[in-house]
């Protein structure tokens, strides 16, 4: 189910119209107030200059006893309502400009308290349309007098103005939330673009390309998916053609091989396997069964078990058929098993080096396979949006493939070699540029160190890819059980034979372990669990293409030395120019 979301043009959009709409408000807001308070504080000044007057006209008349004759004629003669008050505030005369009074209760009472304390006042209502006044009168004993000044034109002015600043705030408001979804929906649409690129990418289609055209924040954003577009499409083009050499190798096979995950479904499976099962099995199908005495998935099933190590049965299909399973574990952090079916009614017309191909390629390979499937699903999973980071595991999987390669050529010429179809091809080998090689691939426990022993001007004619095959798996076996000291990669001339040794300061290994280190699938007592002991057994069978020997030296405790006698071959010693 897709989980559902809120677009960012929506909440990018809403974002924008607020923002406008909180700023029209504010904006609109401080124009009307300050609008208001200016028409308010003008005729509040001009009411009261009248009301200062006016009230200096009551108190003449009110000394000459002429209160009640003259107040009617200040009101109207300065345009203001007038109220006369005591000492106590009781009314004592009162005259209107006009006819009838203006109302404004509460800023009279508010006037008329501060006159009365011998202050002068002056408010006005809310719309401005009415200023009201208080003021002592001079030399009248605490009499105080309140004027009210009508002012219309005021109220009417300041309505004209918040109707036409909040007209224009609406207007604004609009246009500013019009303009916000505009930029909201043309930021989203920049942003959905690239989304579709990167989930392009995240399917498997590195062929379209992504174009931009702005050179923005979003462009240099675009112009970065597209070159890590053009990088993941070379690297994976190279991928893709090393797993397709890999499968045509499989298919060519004699043996049946067939991959499986977790859920029993078959991911590959070549066509030899296909004909000792009896159907067409193809990528995505379910394992099948088909043996009533054997139960295929069972035996895969149990492949996947934490504990479990490698697996070999035998099934009798027919009274005319025996097939042969070896099934090789997932590793502790991988996904799939093999399994490897042998037609044991046709191994009579088999040489011995094909029917061992499939296991000894499936010992070698699975470490650089396995590098370059940890490296893409690392891509992947976010590291390719990191330059630094993808650049690195790009690297990482050049260097596994390149080594890959050279795997696959080491095998098939042992192949080839143990079946007599052609001895190995010979060319000149510096052996100290290939023993300096070896080491630096090495990766040894903290706190051993890796040398070199050997003179620079030695060569010898022999198969590169065989000879650096035997030297790496000792190199490797030497370092997995190396707890501390050193290992010693050492090279000499010997008469016509040339030495090369590979010795240790490890564990050591007991005459037990001795005698059978060699043979093929064994695993000496606290050797490495995860190994399928083929290593050693894949290093003799090289040197005896080579038309070599080997010899073991070691004790517990006391450290181990293989020893590479390569009699057969021509030594070579450069000659410095004097």
């Amino acid at each position: 189910m897709t989980k559902r979301f809120i677009g960012v043009r929506w909440w990018l959009g809403a974002a924008f119209a607020l923002v406008a709409a909180v700023s029209t408000a504010i904006v609109v807001s401080q124009f009307s107030s300050r609008s208001e308070n200016a028409f308010r504080g003008h005729a509040e000044q001009l009411a009261a200059g009248s009301a200062f007057l006016a009230a200096a006209e009551v108190s003449s008349a009110d000394r000459h006893g002429l209160l009640q004759r003259r107040l009617p004629i200040v009101a109207q003669h300065f345009d203001l309502d007038l109220f006369v008050y005591d000492a106590k505030g009781h009314l004592l005369a009162k005259a209107p400009a006009r006819r009838g009074f203006a109302q404004a209760p509460s800023e009279r009472a508010e006037a008329l308290q501060a006159a009365l304390t011998g202050k002068r006042r002056v408010l006005s209502t809310s719309n401005g349309g009415i200023v009201a006044i208080g003021a002592p009168l001079t030399g009248r004993n605490g009499m105080a007098i309140v004027a009210l000044s009508r002012r219309p034109d005021v109220a009417a002015a300041i309505g004209i103005v918040s109707d036409q600043a909040l007209r224009a705030g609406v207007i604004a408001g609009v246009i500013g939330v019009l303009v916000g979804l505009l930029l909201a929906q043309l930021i989203a649409l920049r942003l959905r673009r690239l989304s579709i690129a990167a989930e392009a990418i995240a399917a498997g289609d590195f062929e379209t390309p992504l174009r931009y055209h702005v050179g923005d924040e979003f462009g240099a954003l675009a112009q970065s998916f597209e070159r890590m577009r053009r990088q993941l499409r070379r690297s994976f083009r190279h991928i893709e053609g090393e797993r397709d050499r890999l499968r045509m190798l499989l298919e060519r096979l004699h043996e049946g091989v067939v991959t499986v995950d977790g859920d029993l479904v078959v991911q590959f499976a070549n066509a030899e396997a296909r004909r000792l099962l009896g159907m067409r099995l193809a990528e995505g199908d379910a394992l099948p069964e088909p043996w009533s005495a054997f139960s295929l998935r069972e035996f895969a099933s149990g492949l996947f078990a934490g504990d479990s190590a490698l697996a070999q049965a035998h099934v009798r299909a027919d009274e005319e058929r025996a097939v042969a399973l070896v099934g090789i574990p997932a590793q502790p952090e991988g996904d799939t098993v093999l399994i490897v079916l042998d037609d044991l009614s046709e191994q009579e017309r088999r040489e011995l080096a094909e029917r061992e191909f499939v296991t000894n390629a499936a010992h070698e390979l699975r470490t650089p396979l396995t590098t370059i499937i940890g490296a893409v699903e690392v891509l992947q999973a976010g590291a390719k949006d990191d330059a630094a980071e993808r650049d690195r595991f790009l690297a990482h999987i050049e260097r596994e493939a390149a080594r890959l390669a050279r795997l696959a050529r080491a095998l098939l010429t042992l192949a080839r070699a143990r079946a007599g179809q052609e001895p190995p091809r010979v060319e000149a080998v510096e052996l100290a540029s290939l023993l300096d090689e070896v080491a630096d691939e090495l990766h040894p426990r903290d706190g051993v160190t890796v040398e070199v022993d050997c003179p620079l001007e030695l060569q010898v004619s022999v198969n590169r890819d065989l000879l650096e095959q035997a030297l790496r798996n000792l190199g490797e076996n030497a370092a997995k059980h190396t707890p501390s000291g050193r290992i010693v990669l050492r090279a000499r001339a010997a008469d016509t034979s040339v030495l090369v040794e590979v010795e240790d300061t490890g564990v050591g290994m007991s005459a037990e372990t001795q005698h059978h280190v060699f043979d093929r699938f064994y695993r000496g007592q606290g050797r490495d669990a995860e190994g399928f002991g083929l290593g050693l057994a894949i290093v003799r069978e090289a040197v005896r293409s080579l038309g070599g020997r080997i010899e073991l030296d070691s004790a517990p405790s006391r450290g181990t030395r293989v020893r590479i006698t390569l009699e057969r071959a021509r030594v070579r010693e450069r000659v410095t120019a004097a």
